[in-house]
């Protein structure tokens, strides 16, 4: 779309589209946002046309739950003829998010509150499939989930996808795919909800882990053989979740269905009854060999209240939303949203929480700890940083909030850059912004610039993870056969040109810390941790037993720092 479209929305009216209301291109068309709807603009509306879509549109629009994102009506042009359709717009985190223990661990997401959010997806199947409506492609990008803390819900889109009546859908990423199928039906619906419910509880898609036999990436072949993580051998890294604690007749259920390849409608995860539990044994991948060269230093450990997140600065986050500054030891304040961001500034801290769209700003003053409330009137979308730069993610794009001091802290609103908020995600110091399908990077770097660079090797992948460093990018994005790929981009001083690295990626989990000198360190499997420069590609690779992929890495300054198990430890070469 070049420039505005005027269209009428069906029992609402006109509205004009803006580029600025933009928020996704696909391989149908194109997602827009106008106040609490999202519209939906065909490539071919003629196409869409003949092909009844309009129908469609009207017959699904009687679907009606709420955990279903049902097209609401058509959108037209001014003379009537279909050109899409329209729905309320859904706020959530896409499911691929909820898979990972990052955010286990940073919201607070349990065992508890996963059999809640599946139960709910299984309500969504089963009032689809009383509608005679087959969703065949219920992927994890078409899959939301609200959560703040308490019960979480589900969303599903892209129902306008769904097999129901005379249309019938071809498209299924393989990833969810039931191979012993060739047609799409309850059963190969199930299979799938099978596949991205597995992930909720574990982390891992059924057929991942090594296997002998099979090559690491050669998931459909897993899949047509029914060559589980189940199977005896399937070695798994530590970061992959406890399956002890899926409740056990569903538990039993997804062996049957993943290894048995049997088909049958799946149990709630609260049904009860006595239920032998699996006797699958999962063998851990556990290198014994130490390499004596790696120090590991405990930081921080508080019975009963974990370490849950860490900031660029020092200071962590517990559980309870205490604040404490690792230097000292000493709780410097506290937060009550998970949203929030911790600077370092001239004198002390500023932290920033958001409730809502609402911005709340502190100054804690190095040393008496005085707390200050700052008074700045800015609502917001979300909060970045970028190691001591915060911003706030606003309807006119990133702004830089800045502290000065006259006697007393005072918050002000530095530079603007602009961006396309509604198509634009943000990850650790980083955005993904999609300006009509081409793809940009918006990264803050030296002390006052961002750079938005066009990256044509992320065209056509879902990014669902991110962190950026000094001259450094790692994405990890979904492909169109449910394939993650990991997507590493250098850049040069003034970020002008760059350089990619790709390759596969296990999952969503991107664990990562990026140090201000230019040193990376990550750890893809157990046992071994990997250090790197990505400006000169320079690579160590040690082997250590006490390395383990249940060690969320991140950084304090240019340290390298963990959270393992509640705790905060310190990383570093002898």
């Amino acid at each position: 779309m070049k420039g505005n479209l005027q269209v009428v929305l069906e029992g609402k009216g006109p509205v004009t589209l803006h580029q600025s209301d933009h928020v996704a291109t696909g391989g149908e068309g194109s997602i827009y946002k106008i106040s609490d709807l999202v519209v939906k603009i065909y490539h071919q509306p003629e196409i869409a046309r003949q092909r009844g879509m309009p129908e469609k549109i009207n017959l699904l629009s009687k679907i009606r739950h709420p955990y279903i994102g049902s097209p609401i009506g058509l959108a037209t042009m001014a003379n009537g003829d279909p050109v899409g359709h329209y729905l309320s717009y859904i706020d959530g985190h896409p499911l691929s998010r909820v898979f990972t223990n990052e955010f286990w661990q940073r919201e607070g997401f349990d065992n508890k509150h996963a059999s809640t959010i599946i139960d709910r997806m299984r309500e969504v199947v089963l009032y689809a499939h009383q509608h005679k409506a087959v969703l065949v492609d219920a992927n994890e990008l078409n899959w939301f989930a609200l959560f703040s803390g308490r019960n979480p819900e589900p969303r599903i889109i892209d129902v306008d996808s769904w097999a129901i009546g005379r249309w019938p859908a071809t498209v299924i990423m393989p990833s969810i795919r039931d191979w012993h199928s060739k047609i799409f039906d309850e059963k190969s619906d199930w299979f799938a909800w099978a596949i991205v419910t597995f992930q909720i509880y574990t982390g891992i898609h059924p057929y991942k882990g090594t296997l002998d036999g099979f090559d690491r990436g050669d998931l459909v072949g897993r899949m047509k053989a029914n060559a589980s993580i189940f199977t005896p051998g399937v070695r798994l890294n530590r970061a992959v979740r406890d399956f002890g604690k899926i409740p056990a007749p569903l538990l039993n259920w997804y062996e049957s269905t993943f290894h048995k390849g049997e088909r049958a409608n799946p149990p709630s995860p609260f049904d009860t009854g006595i239920v032998t539990p699996t006797a699958a044994l999962v063998t851990r991948v556990v290198t014994t060999a130490k390499s004596g060269v790696l120090v590991f230093d405990k930081l921080l450990g508080v019975v009963g209240d974990p370490v849950v997140q860490t900031f660029h600065c020092g200071v962590v986050r517990l559980s309870s939303g205490k604040l404490i500054y690792l230097g000292t030891k000493r709780q410097i304040g506290e937060t009550r949203s998970n949203n929030c961001e911790v600077v370092k500034t001239d004198g002390g801290w500023l932290i920033a929480e958001m409730t809502k769209q609402e911005i709340n700003l502190k100054f804690v003053e190095d040393g008496s700890l005085k707390l200050e409330m700052l008074s700045l009137k800015i609502n917001g979308h979300n909060l970045i940083s970028y190691e001591n730069r915060l911003f706030v993610v606003t309807d006119n794009g990133l702004t830089e909030i800045k502290i000065h001091f006259f006697g007393k802290p005072i918050a002000s609103i530095g530079q603007t850059w602009g961006v396309m908020v509604n198509s634009t995600k943000w990850f650790q110091g980083v955005g993904v912004m999609d300006a009509m399908g081409a793809k940009y990077l918006v990264v803050p770097f030296a002390e006052q610039s961002v750079a938005q660079e066009r990256i044509r090797e992320i065209d056509g992948l879902q990014i669902v993870a991110g962190r950026a460093g000094n001259r450094f990018v790692s994405l990890i994005g979904l492909d169109k056969t449910g394939t993650y790929r990991k997507i590493e981009i250098t850049f040069d001083r003034g970020y002008k040109s760059y350089k990619v690295w790709k390759g596969d990626a296990d999952g969503p989990e991107l664990n990562l810390s990026i140090l201000p000198k230019g040193v990376c360190a990550t750890i893809v499997g157990d046992g071994e941790l990997n250090i790197f420069v990505p400006t000169n590609g320079q690579v160590t690779k040690i082997n250590d037993g006490q390395i383990t992929t249940n060690m969320f890495l991140g950084n304090w300054g240019d340290k390298v720092i963990y959270i393992q198990n509640g705790e905060v430890w310190a990383l570093q070469m002898k």
